[in-house]
């Protein structure tokens, strides 16, 4: 065992020192263009206005919404599914996703599917499973070259200076005609499926929006850096995908009792796209993304923020009201003086966010924790998340109490324009992480995201934070007031005051 374990740290440092990661030699593929007598398509000629430029989007930030407009798309995809997301767990929801995805390949429709390595921390096996399929192709981004999962630990390691950059996106194209992308990933806990409430916003939309997304997913999906599993994981065969397909089947099977899962299957979503249930919010739309190259610490796009580039021109071009909700906000001293400049010109500026009892992050909230004074003091509007959010609202016999978690990203300019994606305003997702999302200009869909902020910031939902008369820091919420930071014990508090100090800005 001693031997074994030398001649990995020897494998670590030499992939630690090496110029690139794992390489193949499998020709590259492009979306395919959408078909005018696909159902997706027939359904956008149905419903789109006179201006053939425009894109139709909907809210999502009902967690049952979400997971239906999910299953729904996939199962009206006629010829292709392109899909690219940091985690994606083999749970229930995991499971019924990757199920449909399984039927729509039947069916004859392409899927290329992209995952994150380290986010998704997936089993080469399942993964290598679901490859098996003649119509299904699977991808791992950045992966670790030590592909044993005891040996992982040394390659994280060893290879830290190459997989330090991971792919944060989040979207699913089909057939080139609509998509959905935003805040969630794949996994029971952010469909609020768990005690655990991950309080999350998605946008479904339609037209010209999806092209643009299927571009990005090209340049990932062919960037180099994007492995195909067969390259890695051992040989499986077709009885290993039936009985990944046996075992799916059972897992639908008990999850049709499960009664959220039966409030999924009435939601509007898994019948609305057939017909004209859904009222849609037609307007310009950009795909906002960071190019793949940004994952290369060897080339010149390496922490070129690309997509935090493309959102400074909203933002500065702003002239009343920013509203910002942010799971991790870590601005530093450039994302300060950016607010703080809008502030001063006459913008009102208001953030919600993690507090210390919501975030799954203790290091984050360290690192944000010292924007909050010079912030407040400036004039800028802050809120943080409770644990038990709006729990009267969100309470039902099926779910019962579950604690909340703030995993949203989302932008509102001036109510005329959002943006909606994957980037958190911190470090991380600014220079290290590739991230993607759609700016949309309509003051309808912006004026729903304006009543959902001043939903999740209302006293049942949120504390606020502020300053009193001697600059001390204060929450207040329902006729209450704290002078530490609320619901949170004292080790909590502790910890998150000790990784203050470690120098971890640039990780955050």
């Amino acid at each position: 065992m001693l031997r074994q374990l030398l001649l990995v740290a020897a494998a670590c440092l030499m992939t630690g020192c090496a110029t690139a990661g794992m390489t193949h030699d499998e020709l590259p593929t492009y979306y395919l263009p959408a078909d005018p007598a696909s159902k997706l398509s027939r359904y956008l000629d149905s419903q789109r206005p006179e201006d053939p430029d425009k894109s139709g989007f909907i809210l999502l930030h009902n967690g049952s919404d979400a997971l239906a407009a999910r299953i729904r798309l996939i199962d009206m995809a006629e010829r292709s599914l392109d899909i690219q997301y940091y985690i994606y767990n083999t749970d229930t929801t995991g499971g019924l996703l990757t199920e449909h995805l399984l039927k729509a390949a039947d069916r004859g429709v392409r899927v290329r599917l992209l995952i994150d390595d380290v986010g998704a921390s997936l089993e080469d096996v399942k993964v290598a499973t679901v490859d098996l399929h003649p119509n299904i192709d699977v991808r791992l981004y950045n992966p670790l070259s030590l592909r044993s999962e005891w040996a992982k630990i040394f390659s994280k390691l060893g290879e830290f200076g190459r997989i330090n950059y991971r792919m944060h996106n989040k979207v699913i194209v089909a057939d080139n005609t609509a998509l959905i992308t935003g805040g969630r990933n794949i996994g029971d806990e952010y469909f609020a499926l768990t005690d655990i409430d991950f309080q999350d916003v998605d946008v479904i939309g339609i037209g010209p929006i999806a092209a643009q997304a299927s571009d990005s997913f090209d340049n990932f999906w062919n960037s180099g850096i994007a492995i195909p599993i067969n390259a890695m994981a051992e040989d499986r065969n077709a009885d290993d995908l039936a009985r990944m397909r046996a075992n799916l089947g059972s897992i639908s099977r008990q999850a049709a009792r499960n009664p959220y899962l039966r409030a999924v299957g009435r939601s509007r979503f898994l019948t609305g796209l057939d017909g004209s249930a859904l009222d849609w919010h037609w307007g310009n739309a950009k795909w906002f993304y960071d190019d793949p190259s940004k994952s290369d610490p060897h080339s010149d796009g390496n922490k070129v923020a690309f997509l935090g580039r493309s959102l400074i021109e909203p933002i500065s071009q702003t002239e009343e009201e920013l509203l910002l909700t942010s799971a991790y906000f870590v601005p530093r001293q450039g994302g300060e003086k950016m607010l703080l400049s809008l502030i001063e010109r006459g913008v009102d500026v208001s953030l919600l966010t993690n507090s210390l009892a919501t975030t799954d992050v203790l290091a984050v909230h360290s690192g944000y924790a010292k924007s909050r004074e010079p912030l407040l003091e400036g004039g800028m509007k802050l809120w943080e998340l409770r644990p038990i959010a709006g729990q009267q609202e969100r309470a039902s016999p099926f779910l019962g109490e579950s604690l909340a978690s703030l995993h949203a990203k989302t932008f509102v300019f001036d109510r005329q324009a959002v943006f909606v994606g994957s980037v958190n305003l911190d470090a991380r997702s600014i220079l290290l992480n590739t991230e993607a999302g759609v700016f949309i200009e309509n003051p309808e869909l912006a004026q729903e995201m304006v009543e959902l902020f001043q939903r999740w910031t209302s006293e049942d939902y949120a504390f606020r934070v502020d300053l009193d008369d001697r600059g001390d820091l204060r929450w207040r919420a329902e006729g209450q007031t704290w002078d530490t930071e609320p619901d949170a014990g004292l080790f909590r508090r502790f910890m998150s005051w000790t990784l203050g100090w470690l120098p971890l800005s640039g990780q955050l």
